[in-house]
């Protein structure tokens, strides 16, 4: 009779974790995702590195000098700091929207969260502990800076200075 009731009670465990996985990843404001919030600002390495979805990370070659403790600084035309912060964790998020079936890594993009950014319409220099990796125009509300960007500063190779 106790056997019974354990093996029910060991099936009613095995059911109920999926269901609790499931509601917590689909709550707002969870998640790899939660970063992505229409309010947030972000820094996107574009550095297609295997990872699995959703991990810690830091940019993966050539893009090393992106990290947790790395200072990330935008300058305006004048050469004046007008953001700054210093990075935490990235997490990895989805290069495309291919379907790799169960594949344990995937090509992944490293997203940093930023502090919310009152930036003015412009061209700012965008650096990694003083180092020029990409130009970032702001045109409206800032939302993501992607490095590599398609701009004339080329990302220093390891990141180091």
């Amino acid at each position: 009779m106790t056997l019974r009731l354990l093996r029910r009670a060991a099936s009613c465990a095995v059911l109920a974790l999926p269901v609790a996985a499931l509601v917590a990843c689909a709550s707002p404001g969870s998640g790899p995702d939660a970063a992505a919030d229409a309010d947030a600002f972000q820094l996107v390495v574009r550095d297609g590195s295997l990872r699995e979805l959703g991990a810690t990370c830091s940019g993966a070659r050539p893009y090393l000098g992106f990290h947790k403790g790395a200072e990330l600084t935008l300058t305006d035309a004048a050469g004046e700091v007008a953001y700054s912060a210093v990075l935490g964790d990235g997490d990895a998020v989805k290069v495309d929207d291919i379907d790799y079936g169960n594949a344990p890594r995937i090509p992944t993009f490293c997203r940093f969260a930023l502090d919310a950014a009152d930036l003015a319409d412009g061209t700012y220099r965008v650096a990694i502990d003083g180092d020029g990796v990409a130009e970032y125009v702001v045109d409206g509300d800032p939302a993501m800076i992607f490095v590599p960007a398609l701009a004339s500063v080329a990302p220093n190779p390891e990141g180091s200075g």
